[in-house]
């Protein structure tokens, strides 16, 4: 885990050395983050303001498999680097950018990693955004511990899909919402509220 991690982190610094020491068209780039800030004005009507103190990036595109966000506290700025696949996928590069505007709503900063509540949240986002946008079906059922958290998120949503919203009021940042809070002021059950605040990256590694 570790390991790859080390290597997406490189191919990451890779994009960006190549964005500085090459010249080429960037409008891809560009539409990009013009997508970003409308994919922003829908998740904001939804879930509450960004924190606006950080700066938001133009978007990389990187030789990883999976996208990942990058925030440097101390520059208060963001950026959202984008798979390998969304070169030639249009909708993985929708579901990336949506997803990853989840966790730059509200940046927890080191030491926080991100909740099932958030990371449910973010691919739950996602996937309505694309589905809406470019009419694209998720199926369920590959991974039991992934469809666990989707359910656990769309239930929560189900009942008041301002409930994130209502939290953020409280607790701004998504990652720091703790089960007391999702108690009282989602009025969900004391297991329900433990589930959704656990750990998302120590609840993967446990086994099935």
């Amino acid at each position: 885990m570790r390991a790859l991690r080390l290597m997406e982190d490189l191919l990451a610094i890779e994009a960006e050395t190549k964005f500085l020491l090459t010249a080429k068209d960037r409008s891809y780039e560009q539409t990009l983050m013009q997508e970003l800030l409308r994919i922003f004005k829908e998740a904001e009507r939804l879930f509450g303001p960004r924190d606006a103190s950080y700066q938001l990036s133009i978007p990389r595109i990187t030789e990883c498999a999976s996208s990942r966000t990058y925030i440097f506290p101390p520059l208060r700025v963001t950026r959202i680097y984008l798979s390998h696949n969304s070169k030639t996928k249009p909708w993985v590069a929708s579901l990336e950018l949506a997803h990853e505007a989840v966790h730059v709503l509200s940046p927890a900063g080191f030491g926080f990693a991100p909740t099932i509540l958030e990371e449910g949240l973010a691919e739950w986002f996602a996937q309505r955004y694309v589905g809406r946008v470019h009419g694209y079906e998720f199926e369920r059922g590959a991974n039991p511990k992934a469809d666990a958290v989707m359910r656990a998120v769309s239930t929560l949503l189900a009942k008041n899909e301002s409930v994130i919203k209502n939290l953020r009021t409280r607790q701004p940042t998504i990652s720091k919402i703790d089960e007391k809070l999702l108690v009282e002021v989602a009025g969900i059950k004391p297991d329900e509220a433990k589930f959704l605040s656990t750990n998302f990256l120590s609840y993967f590694r446990t086994s099935r």
